[in-house]
């Protein structure tokens, strides 16, 4: 009896190029699922830097703010202010900063180590700063260390019986101290945030 040979089938060039195709689209389409995904994990990570930068910040001018004191604070037995007395340093002062910068806010802080010192805020080419001085008055170069970058612009209002202000002192009222600071920082990657620190 003779054996029937059969014929071994192997692969048609043609199945195999389309086994070579769909191994390559399936290897890009894994590439751009990586990339992505890599892509989307350093955008969360700038994002969230970003937010915490900005609390970092927020928070420091809410414990600097907490402590504003005006210039004649005389501090009672039970660590409570008693009324201030006129001085010629302001509670608080809103003006602008040298040289072209932006709104600079200075005002009197109450101090554990060096008692009442002048500490202050400014924006400078998108830069928002914290100045501190080593007493009350405004003399010399403050210590300055940058707090929060990328700032479009910055706006310091002031809460004072029941009246929105936009500059700080109000006429003869130096030594008084605002009913509450409200700040707005606009941001070009977040919008405006608005915060607003009640002193009273």
């Amino acid at each position: 009896m003779i054996p029937i040979l059969r014929s071994q089938r192997g692969l048609t060039l043609i199945e195999l190029m389309v086994a070579l195709a769909i191994f390559a689209i399936l290897g890009v389409l894994s590439y751009r699922a990586l990339s992505e995904v890599a892509t989307s994990r350093d955008r969360l990570e700038t994002n969230f830097e970003r937010w915490r930068a900005i609390g970092r910040s927020m928070q420091r001018i809410d414990t600097d703010l907490l402590q504003a004191v005006a210039p004649g604070d005389q501090r009672g037995a039970a660590g409570v202010p008693t009324a201030a007395t006129s001085t010629s340093t302001p509670a608080m002062l809103l003006g602008r900063a040298a040289n072209g910068g932006g709104p600079e806010f200075q005002f009197l802080r109450l101090d554990d180590s060096r008692g009442v010192r002048r500490v202050g805020f400014r924006l400078v080419d998108g830069r928002l700063e914290w100045l501190r001085w080593s007493g009350r008055e405004p003399l010399g170069e403050p210590a300055v260390e940058p707090l929060l970058d990328n700032i479009r612009d910055l706006r310091w209002r002031f809460l004072y019986n029941n009246n929105r202000l936009d500059a700080w002192p109000p006429g003869d009222r130096r030594a008084a101290l605002p009913d509450a600071v409200i700040l707005e920082l606009d941001l070009p990657d977040v919008g405006t945030i608005t915060r607003m620190i009640a002193l009273r």
